[in-house]
């Protein structure tokens, strides 16, 4: 992700806020909308079948990355 760029590593530990009224207004917010979706592709591109068919309904990378999180330390306190 890094290698993206700076904002879309942080996109994955920063949630994204979509302003009122669901448009993108600002530079920043642009900006930061850009490296969510640059960030959603680049971890869908990644992800195996299995896993994206239990994130694909999510919009937004922060909650995709909670969700491999979750469901990785599911798999790892199972096999202990």
């Amino acid at each position: 992700m890094q290698s993206l760029e700076s904002r879309v590593a942080k996109a994955v530990t920063k949630p994204f806020n979509v302003p009122d009224g669901g448009e993108v207004t600002s530079e920043i917010t642009t900006k930061e909308f850009d490296a969510n979706s640059k960030a959603h592709y680049a971890l869908l591109q990644a992800l195996n079948d299995d896993d994206i068919v239990r994130v694909i309904h999510c919009k937004f990378v922060y909650v995709i990355w909670s969700h491999l999180a979750v469901t990785q330390e599911g798999i790892s306190q199972v096999e202990s």
